[in-house]
């Protein structure tokens, strides 16, 4: 049964372009991944918008056709960047966690380095704490301890 909706299209706040994840903290707040934008928009449980973050770049809480997004039991959110090939970490507010990314472009055959991806989509975020981060080009998933 149909309950709801969040969103329509465009470039104001709440509205998307290419939606592509969503993730909910454990205080029911929603956050939704808008590649197009380049930006994580978040919500409260009724649909309400809250606040966006993020713009295309490569620096510190920039993305590049961000794709995952998982929110942590502690409120903290996970961004997969996608083509700029690493992991974002903020607070639940967008404020990017200094020393709170990690991740390169490998080189080589499937660059298959340890902590290194080629384009990392789904991520997913244990009740211990641990990361873990599907590697689309790369064809593997890679675990992450806490700390990360």
């Amino acid at each position: 049964m149909f309950v709801s909706q969040l969103g329509t299209e465009g470039p104001d706040d709440g509205q998307f372009s290419a939606p592509y994840d969503v993730g909910v903290a454990p205080d029911g707040s929603v956050y939704v991944v808008d590649t197009g934008h380049n930006q994580i928009q978040k919500f409260t449980s009724t649909g309400v918008f809250v606040t966006k973050w993020g713009t295309y770049g490569a620096g510190d809480g920039q993305f590049y056709s961000p794709y995952g997004i998982a929110v942590a039991s502690d409120g903290s959110v996970y961004v997969a960047d996608t083509a700029n090939h690493r992991i974002q970490k903020f607070t639940s507010a967008g404020v990017f966690i200094s020393q709170s990314q990690w991740g390169t472009l490998g080189a080589g055959s499937f660059r298959r380095g340890d902590g290194q991806f080629d384009e990392p989509g789904g991520i997913a975020v244990a009740s211990d704490g641990s990361v873990y981060v599907v590697g689309l080009n790369n064809h593997r998933i890679q675990k992450f301890s806490l700390g990360q």
